[in-house]
């Protein structure tokens, strides 16, 4: 059944025309893709870098066309999806193969390296974005682009399987169960939709005991987590997958509630997974689904008429309001008004034992993980995060820069971190900690002392801070070394944090 834009809700319609007519911008009808500024750094914008055509983007883009339904729209939607049909890897044994190109201008993978030459999610991403449109649109399309779209999802599919995807790569993991299912059902293949539900409940398998996803607290990848489950809750039609689903869904949105300060517009740390420190800097994806919840007042999302960071994210606006939001009751008033100041203890997991600890002010933000001294699943790892309001009301930060050679645990609580830190080597690491100030005539760095706008950050460590302190604008890095601390030695730190009043 074709979804009428008009049965949208005011702030999903918002949320759509806002979305395609920033990325209406970017079309190129000559390509049939949508050609954007490759990616920034959240705090990075002023240096030029050039424009690439992204595959992902624009099917995206060609959802959100048959949603709006303008003159016009329906032509170039379907330009823009035999586009993307066409840069679909067909090679089977490949371990690409399956997936689509990222970008119009990147070489063949050849040989390559996951990650680097391409990425095998795209299966998942822009397989579930064929599965809507056609769930929603298939009676207006040509049947010979209908046909077209079932050979790329069982392509998408026979690479999926060959992959071997783990259930805890959460958000990819997610999509994947939710397209095994479909599929299934669309081709009548029960071996599929069998490998779906039993996909399901491993995933349910692996968060019900600490009620906790492996990638915790991550504002980009928990959008993903919620659009995936949005697909189990609208396009599905496997009562299981509905059932464990919603009460995954529901409980996703308490611990952002948990996590979130709405007057300061963020998610407190650590971060197991994060591309930037404040969300009104850069288009993560928990931002936009606030938008939709609450309305774009309390979004924690940046102006979108100016550049900003992780622009493209953006353009994932029409799989969202697809799918649509369930927020639970208690968690909506998290999201538009600051609930209080609170202390949080959270157990992620058991083996390697893991627990979060956030200590959440009226301006100010502790995060830390104890993690065993184990290693991060990913090199977005934030570990040790100080998130505050400045006497100019924008967010600085600071971060302990994760780097390979070092294990952490670390525990947060109102006005103080402890953390401990290893080297996984024989040499002693040095420690690294960013931080963001653009009040920079304010800003003084001692061995125990950081003074900051609007906080001061005493510092007790066994460490030595290094005699150069590298600067780039607002952004500040200061090294410590252990080159002097006996090796196998924790190197420590005892962060005070004071407030200005």
């Amino acid at each position: 059944m074709t979804k009428q834009f008009s049965s949208f809700s005011p702030m999903a319609r918002e949320m759509v025309d806002l979305s395609l007519t920033w990325q209406d911008r970017y079309w190129n009808a000559e390509t049939g893709l949508l050609k954007m500024e490759s990616d920034k750094d959240e705090d990075s914008m002023s240096t030029p870098i050039p424009f690439v055509h992204h595959i992902r983007e624009t099917i995206w883009y060609a959802l959100g066309l048959l949603q709006r339904q303008a003159d016009g729209d329906h032509a170039r939607a379907l330009q823009a999806i035999q586009t993307v049909l066409h840069y679909q890897f067909d090679e089977p044994g490949k371990p690409y193969d399956g997936t689509w190109y990222r970008f119009l201008e990147e070489p063949h993978p050849g040989e390559g390296i996951i990650w680097r030459d391409y990425d095998p999610n795209w299966r998942e991403f822009i397989g579930s974005s064929l599965a809507i449109i056609l769930w929603d649109y298939e009676t207006e399309l040509p049947p010979e682009l209908v046909a077209s779209i079932d050979e790329a999802l069982r392509k998408a599919i026979r690479g999926a399987l060959a992959r071997g995807l783990s259930a805890s790569y959460t958000n990819i993991a997610l999509m994947h169960a939710f397209l095994l299912d479909f599929t299934g059902k669309r081709f009548g293949n029960p071996d599929w939709v069998g490998m779906g539900e039993a996909y399901a409940r491993e995933i349910y398998h692996l968060f019900v005991p600490n009620h906790a996803f492996a990638e915790f607290n991550a504002p980009t990848y928990y959008g993903v987590d919620l659009y995936a489950l949005g697909l189990w809750r609208s396009y599905s039609a496997s009562a299981l997958l509905q059932r464990l689903g919603a009460e995954m869904e529901a409980t996703l949105w308490r611990d952002i509630a948990l996590m979130y300060h709405a007057g300061m517009k963020n998610m407190t740390g650590p971060f197991d997974r994060a591309y930037g420190m404040d969300m009104q800097k850069y288009a993560s994806l928990i931002g936009m689904w606030i938008w939709l919840a609450a309305g774009r007042a309390f979004a924690p999302f940046p102006d979108v008429t100016r550049p900003f960071a992780h622009h493209h994210d953006f353009a994932y606006v029409p799989c969202y309001v697809a799918v649509g939001v369930s927020v639970p009751g208690d968690v909506l008033p998290h999201l538009k008004t600051f609930q209080g100041e609170r202390q949080v203890e959270r157990v992620i997991a058991d083996d390697p034992r893991r627990v979060v600890s956030a200590w959440i002010g009226q301006r100010l933000l502790l995060g830390s993980e104890e993690t065993s001294y184990s290693f991060p699943a990913s090199d977005q790892f934030h570990p040790v995060t100080i998130q505050w309001t400045s006497e100019q009301g924008q967010i600085d930060w600071i971060r302990l820069l994760y780097r390979t050679n070092i294990l952490i645990n670390a525990r947060a609580e109102k006005n103080r971190i402890v953390c401990s830190i290893i080297g996984d080597s024989d040499e002693n690491p040095d420690v690294i900690f960013q931080i963001f100030t653009p009040d920079v005539h304010r800003a003084a760095f001692q061995h125990d002392r950081w003074q900051l706008a609007g906080l001061t950050v005493d510092v007790e460590t066994n460490a030595s801070l290094h005699t150069s302190i590298q600067a780039d604008g607002p952004h500040y890095d200061l090294h410590y070394t252990s080159a002097d601390i006996p090796l196998g030695t924790p190197i420590r730190f005892v962060l005070t944090t004071k407030e200005d009043s």
